[in-house]
């Protein structure tokens, strides 16, 4: 009898580590980076205008570092990634100007591009199938635990020796995260030799296969579909929650604060046995509890007036996300097959992100047609939407499941 395999091995423990690094460099600069600007002479204009080039370049490059992950081996993708990420950050310290700080993000984006369809397939690859949902939902876990400790140690950085500091501390980070994924990409070559050349045809052979497999009505759609409905019904209401909070309930920005730590901290306690809880199930049962917290979520933040009223509402989002996201990040990579996880990943995100884009907006519009209460109920209403579908077409076929190569 075969001792089960553990649920981390020492170079998925030592690749979480590496993310973890890029998630900190995000987390400490990303709330600082407006006030910097700022202080290099941009308007607000100017700074809409660069965070709006700032979600663009991704959005035209994920599938793009999707592709180049399955051609080129996952790990390779990370630390070629890194180095453009790394590029970023200094570009950030160095600048003179707003205006030379766009290569910041611009190099960030190609970075994010690559690491992040890779992150998500890496792991896919590496895990069995069974143990998927756990590993997503610890990795997850990790990177929470990133957004809890970095912003707050970045602005500590920044008011006492300034914002150079800070992105230079991020340049770091992402150093040691670019050393640690080079060091198990050379230490694994052999496992993560690629079959396919990076070339036109190659590129061509994979976004036909995944438009394939996007417009068969099969699984790969439905996910598409869920996690477009999943992603509209948080970006109607999200943004506005500190401003209702603020303007309409009169909560203090401290407490507002202290709202998003009791989401950051039910969210990393919570990850780990959601994802341990689908794998026992199923993802479409994590799909399912999900939307059914977003609805208790947005229908309590509607009615409550309370700090511990709307403690309770942010707890609730919180698990709709641990259980969602475990979910839908392993039932993509069994959806596809290994080839083209990473290009399946990178077009889901932007998909999604392309889907969900205007509806911060449409939210705000019903907030002021209608009332203040309304973008949240309506969130409540869409998520409602998903519930059947969720149940009934996110079921993975029995010979789909990882017939292709075992984890590597």
């Amino acid at each position: 009898m075969q001792d089960k395999p553990s649920i981390l091995t020492k170079r998925l423990a030592l690749f979480l580590f590496a993310m973890a690094l890029v998630e900190s460099s995000r987390t400490l600069t990303m709330v600082q980076v407006p006030v910097y600007l700022s202080e290099l002479g941009a308007s607000i204009s100017q700074i809409g205008l660069f965070f709006t080039l700032s979600a663009i370049i991704p959005l035209l490059f994920r599938i793009l570092g999707g592709y180049l992950s399955d051609s080129i081996g996952r790990l390779r993708a990370l630390w070629i990634g890194s180095l453009a990420g790394i590029v970023g950050y200094i570009a950030f310290t160095i600048s003179p100007t707003w205006q030379f700080a766009v290569f910041g993000p611009a190099l960030l984006g190609v970075a994010s591009s690559l690491v992040y369809p890779s992150y998500k397939a890496y792991i896919a690859d590496n895990t069995p199938e069974d143990m998927r949902a756990s590993v997503f939902g610890l990795s997850e876990t990790v990177v929470t635990i990133a957004w809890i400790i970095g912003p707050p140690l970045g602005g500590l950085i920044a008011q006492n020796f300034g914002y150079r500091y800070m992105f230079a501390a991020a340049v770091i980070t992402y150093t040691t995260a670019a050393v640690l994924f080079a060091l198990l990409h050379f230490s694994g070559a052999r496992s993560e030799s690629t079959s396919q050349r990076v070339n036109l045809e190659t590129l061509r052979t994979s976004l036909k296969d995944i438009f394939a497999l996007t417009f068969a009505g099969g699984l790969l759609t439905w996910i598409l579909i869920a996690d477009g409905i999943a992603d509209v019904a948080s970006k109607m209401s999200f943004d506005l929650m500190p401003i209702y909070l603020s303007g309409q309930i009169g909560l203090s920005k401290q407490n507002i604060g202290f709202l998003d730590g009791i989401h950051g901290i039910v969210l990393a306690l919570t990850m780990f046995p959601a994802g341990y809880l689908i794998d026992k199930t199923s993802e479409r049962f994590g799909i399912l509890l999900g939307m059914i917290f977003v609805i208790g979520s947005r229908v309590t933040f509607a009615l409550v007036s309370t700090f511990w009223g709307f403690a309770l509402s942010w707890s609730l989002l919180a698990l709709a996300v641990s259980f969602f996201d475990p979910a839908i990040n392993s039932l993509v990579s069994k959806a596809v097959p290994k080839r083209l996880r990473g290009v399946a990943y990178g077009f889901v995100i932007t998909n999604v992100g392309i889907v969900s884009l205007p509806f911060p907006w449409i939210g705000s519009q019903i907030w002021n047609i209608l009332s203040p209460k309304a973008p949240f109920l309506i969130s409540a209403i869409m998520a409602s939407l998903l519930i059947l579908p969720a149940w009934f077409k996110l079921v993975v076929p029995k010979k789909a499941a990882d017939q292709e190569e075992s984890p590597e």
